[in-house]
């Protein structure tokens, strides 16, 4: 303890005592009595015309007041008190509380994998690829080598000198497949600061010349370019981090510019040999496109505390780093990026059990608990079922109740880090027109991912952003305060869970934007729950874009009195279901993906009210598959043609000179899955039947691939007849499925360990300021027992002491400088929580 800064520090410092920690950690903190004294001020010891208001005064003590008995038990201040009356007695008055709740806010930077100008109506978004997001961003493939196998050969394109490592076994690998991955690395490093001279020394000079690396062979073809290609170690032996410099040079600003409108797939490295990788599962097939199509590959770490956050925190008590004032390496550690867990509740259709990994061998299985709190598992443990809806391609609302939620993506900000980075919860205020981007507004809630084709966005090139409240849609009141109840303990129900729903900013036929999920601001995370956007941000997959909701209806069988067509539907009766989703397939080219997952549910006809008859069930498309597109015929990758003059004979070889890719994804098969059931029971996702309906789009397919007018113009029946003819669903026919009881370094489903966007949001906490008014009246607290202080001359206050009712001394206040004691006079103590 020293004494109190005079130019620094408030007129009155205050500080809780030991008895009052103790004392609030029983739950016996009161206030009932406050002493004023001067305990700090001789009168006599210098000259009448001295300036009291010099002297210095000793800092508040923690232990003001100790009761945890001897001998540690003290008891300090008040030493000399004034009087209430006269010059003698009684030396205690009562302060009057005053307590203030007062919020404050803040707006941290975005964090997350990508960067771009938010305030822009069309974002530019690029990928951050430094060494605090990617372990190696220096490496291409050419995407005119990849046959849909499991290898790729990665070519060295490096702009990046300030790498972590090498690519390893067990690292993802991100491929970005938009064909620009040769020119699109750029760094820009920092400056660094001028060393300071030091005694010059003889410079040993190295005629050796700098070893290059390597040409790869010579190839046949004539428009091959040799390129240098690093061989990558054979071995990855991980050493300890040091500890950063103080103060750290910033690392250089790199970055990969890209477009959503592409496909982007995330894989695992599972081995290695020289400049060939073997991944986790087949990559897109686009060997018949020229050798001037490039895709950049990210390699980011297998878990979070590989890069991206600290092992432990640092030990405070002993590494001397609780003085943040004068010691540089402290552990406040910037984690830059949010966590993302997808648990299952349920497995995906088509995945055999006996064969393949059900859902309970999924990773994120200990999220299931949250997917249960926050009301997405069991639908009678809360009083509203009806929370989670999503538009299908006619902007009709469809609810999600609980029990037929299959996973949720929960964001979180989960770490090591001492730091907290986003203070006591998220700041959702309104939006106040008259000061729009004020820091605290819930307008300033935007959750971005960038690479994402979502169906609701007319332009596929520019991922989705996701806001609380998002802008021009204010006639709606779509910012609206949500809870969740308990219907097992009504006392919770006061209000509730808070959270709020999250929208995009693409208006449906009625208006409303689409929902997409939950911000839970008290919680500090986000849920998303529209299980089409949960599929693009599984690895497993296979896909970054997002497929619509068909529309189901009943239809009359065989009305047209077609011979040799049945009068009996699927749905003979109202206690039958059919569940119906779809699929694209590539037999050509490109890649295979995961099934739309959406799971489309339509109940059977009440038979008693005739003439209703069972029905069959008939599925159609509205128009949201802007970012379905065909590929044009494309040439060959050279063109070579010769011509004979006489006796000469001539060969000529034409180059392309562009990479001659197409945006969007493809599809050469159009099959629908459904499944019937009895009752309302979910489906077995081993029993799902597949129909081929692609013979019925023929008229309208371009080059051989779907047409989005063919979709929309078409009404697909399923009849008994189709089902019962239809084979088994089977997942593993499409995408690489795990194995049973394979234990690999392979992605299954809920493997997603960090969200793969960026987050923006303002922050808040709240002050909870104790104000308690010490009053000191015209005729009251005149006199001090202070035995150097002489009646009839002036007095100083230079401490207040709070007391209990049992008069322990709970919190104590010192002034800066002695106060002259004089008429009515009020001191307001604060202590804040």
């Amino acid at each position: 303890m020293g004494y109190i800064l005079k130019n620094t520090s408030g007129l009155i410092n205050t500080r809780l005592t030991d008895a009052g920690r103790q004392k609030l950690s029983q739950g016996n903190f009161n206030i009932s009595y406050f002493q004023i004294g001067d305990s700090e001020v001789s009168y006599n010891a210098l000259p009448s015309i001295y300036n009291q208001t010099n002297t210095n005064i000793l800092e508040p003590s923690f232990f003001a007041q100790n009761i945890s008995g001897v001998p540690e038990s003290n008891k300090q201040n008040i030493k000399y008190p004034y009087y209430v009356d006269g010059n003698e007695g009684n030396t205690y008055g009562i302060p009057f509380m005053d307590s203030v709740v007062s919020p404050v806010y803040n707006r941290p930077v975005m964090r997350g994998f990508f960067t771009g100008d938010t305030t822009a109506t069309t974002i530019t978004w690029s990928a951050l690829t430094n060494n605090f997001y990617v372990i190696n961003s220096n490496y291409i493939v050419d995407m005119s080598t990849l046959t849909g196998g499991t290898t790729i050969k990665l070519v060295y394109s490096g702009c990046n000198t300030d790498i972590v490592r090498l690519p390893a076994v067990g690292d993802i690998i991100t491929i970005y497949y938009d064909g620009n991955g040769k020119d699109n690395c750029s760094c820009v490093y920092p400056i660094p600061p001028t060393p300071t001279p030091t005694a010059s020394v003889t410079p040993t000079i190295n005629t050796s010349p700098t070893p290059t690396p390597t040409p790869t062979p010579s190839s046949t073809d004539p428009c091959f370019t040799a390129t240098p290609t690093p061989t990558p170690s054979a071995t990855f032996c991980p050493t300890p981090t040091p500890s950063r410099a103080c103060p750290p040079l910033p690392p250089p600003d790199c970055l990969v510019p890209f477009n959503s409108c592409y496909s982007i797939l995330t894989y695992r490295i599972v081995a290695i040999c020289l400049d060939e990788y073997t991944l986790d599962r087949a990559t897109p097939d686009y060997s018949s496109y020229s050798n001037k199509c490039y895709a950049r590959t990210l390699i980011y770490p297998t878990n979070m505390t590989s890069l991206y956050d600290s092992i432990t925190p640092s030990r405070h008590w002993n590494d001397d780093v609780i003085n943040f004032e004068s010691v540089c390496n402290t552990d406040a550690f910037d984690v830059k990026i949010w966590n993302m867990n997808i648990p299952w509740s349920e497995t995906p259709a088509g995945i055999v059990a006996n064969t393949h990994k059900t859902y309970s061998d999924f990773g994120s299985i200990n999220y299931l608990g949250t997917k249960e709190y926050l009301g997405y598992a069991s639908s009678s443990g809360q009083t509203d079922t009806s929370s989670v809806f999503y538009y299908n391609s006619f902007d009709e609302r469809v609810t999600l109740e609980p029990k037929d939620q299959k996973a949720i993506a929960i964001i979180h900000y989960t770490n090591q880090t001492i730091d907290f980075f986003y203070g006591e919860k998220f700041a959702l205020q309104p939006f106040d027109d008259t000061n729009p981007g004020a820091i605290g507004q819930a307008r300033n809630f935007r959750l971005h991912i960038p690479w994402l084709m979502w169906h609701k966005n007319p332009d596929c090139c520019y991922g989705q952003t996701f806001w609380v409240d998002p802008p021009g849609f204010e006639d709606f009141n779509l910012f609206k305060v949500e809870y969740i109840e308990s219907s097992k303990n009504v006392d919770m129900n006061t209000p509730g869970i808070r959270y709020y729903h999250l929208w995009d900013n693409n208006p449906n036929d009625d208006g409303f934007p689409s929902r997409v999920g939950k911000v839970f601001p008290d919680h500090q995370i986000v849920v998303i729950d529209d299980e089409e956007i949960i599929a693009a941000m599984s690895y497993k997959s296979n896909r970054n874009w997002t497929l619509p909701a068909p529309k189901l209806t009943l239809v009359t069988p065989n009305t047209c009195n077609v011979e040799g067509e049945s009068f009996i539907g699927i749905l003979t009766g109202n206690t039958e279901y059919l569940y119906v989703t779809y699929r694209f397939t590539n037999t050509l080219d490109y890649t295979n993906s995961l099934h739309c997952n959406y799971y489309q549910k339509i109940q059977g006809p009440n038979i008693e009210c005739q003439p209703i008859t069972s029905q069959n069930v008939g599925i159609r498309f509205g128009g949201e598959f802007g970012c379905l597109n065909q590929p044009l015929d494309i040439p060959p990758s050279t063109t070579t043609t010769t011509t004979t003059y006489g006796t000469t004979t001539t060969t000529t070889t034409i180059c392309p000179t562009y990479c001659n890719l197409e945006s969007g994804f493809f599809a050469n098969k159009f099959e629908i899955i459904c499944q019937k059931v009895s009752g309302d029971t979910r489906p077995d996702p081993e029993e799902w039947k597949i129909i081929d309906f692609t013979n019925q789009l023929t008229a309208t397919t371009v080059n051989g691939y779907i047409t989005q007018s063919g979709l929309t113009g078409s009404t697909f029946v399923i009849t008994q007849e189709l089902y019962d003819a239809a084979q088994n669903y089977d997942l593993s026919d499409y995408i690489d499925i795990t194995e049973a009881g394979f234990s690999g370094s392979q992605l299954n489903f809920g493997d997603e360990y960090y969200f793969y966007g960026s987050l923006e949001t303002d922050i808040q906490a709240t002050i909870y300021e104790m104000r308690y008014k010490v009053n000191l009246g015209q005729a009251e607290f005149l006199s001090t027992s202070n035995p150097t202080w002489t009646q009839g001359t002036k007095s100083y206050v230079t401490e207040i002491g709070l007391y209990d009712s049992n008069k322990d001394l709970m919190i104590v206040s010192k002034m800066q400088s002695p106060v002259l004691r004089q008429g009515i006079q009020q001191f307001l103590i604060k202590f804040d929580f």
